[in-house]
């Protein structure tokens, strides 16, 4: 385990990672871990949720 694991003290690793979560308005991340430490973030950029039928307002209903 990383030196600064079992000391309370965060690596510098750690550190990055709180500092890009804090400057996030809002999203999702993926982060990838080894021995204990965050190596990479993987962060969404776009989803979009595809509707089955088109919503058009009420008294415009497509046949």
């Amino acid at each position: 385990m990383p030196s600064g694991a079992d000391s309370g003290s965060l690596t510098n690793r750690e550190k990055q990672l709180i500092r890009f979560m804090r400057r996030m308005a809002r999203g999702e991340l993926t982060i990838r871990v080894e021995n204990g430490q965050p190596v990479l973030i993987y962060e969404t950029v776009n989803t979009l949720k595809l509707e089955e039928k088109t919503a058009l307002p009420e008294g415009n209903a497509v046949e």
